[in-house]
């Protein structure tokens, strides 16, 4: 009785690793970097969406930062008007209000740009925040020395980061079909 087990066990070892070979060889016949690239290309448009969605978004607080301004004014316009109808005598004249908002330190000095500072070109900043970022200076100085928000250096370091990364991966898929 053992013996015909013992005959029989040989060649169902033998079968038994071939199945095995068989499922290895079938699933490494798939392709597992197709689903990784897949899944990288769905992040990158992902990344891409929110970094739209953050410039969006500042744009829409730009415009809306406008607004309140254009309200303040009327309603400062109004306050005077209802004054000098009451017969008191007019509030002081309102100072002029900033183009930008201004950051002051604990000292009270200013930190961010002068409101009184011509508007820069915004390809002239985007260059001077990238040459300082490839110098390795923080996102809070470069803000400071540029005169803008550090959302705004974090934009154009994202963005920069951003077209690298495409450039790169389409030189990479340039050399791949070729």
């Amino acid at each position: 009785m053992m013996e015909h087990v013992m005959t029989w066990i040989g060649p169902g070892l033998d079968v038994a690793a071939v199945a095995l070979l068989a499922m290895v060889l079938w699933r490494l016949g798939r392709d597992p970097s197709a689903a990784w690239s897949e899944r990288e290309t769905r992040l990158q448009t992902i990344f891409d969406d929110l970094r739209a969605l953050v410039a969006q978004s500042e744009g829409l607080a730009r415009d809306l930062d406008d607004r309140l301004a254009g309200r303040e004014t009327r309603l400062r316009a109004l306050l005077m008007e209802a004054e000098t109808l009451v017969g008191g005598t007019p509030a002081a004249a309102p100072a002029e209000r900033p183009s930008r908002v201004e950051v002051r330190d604990a000292a009270g000095d200013r930190v961010g740009s002068t409101p009184s500072a011509p508007p820069m070109d915004p390809e002239v900043v985007a260059q001077r925040i990238e040459s300082l970022a490839n110098d390795g200076i923080a996102i809070e100085e470069i803000a400071r020395r540029v005169g803008v928000a550090a959302a705004e250096v974090r934009l154009v370091i994202g963005l920069k980061a951003a077209r690298v990364t495409r450039r790169r991966s389409a030189g990479t898929e340039g050399r791949a079909h070729v």
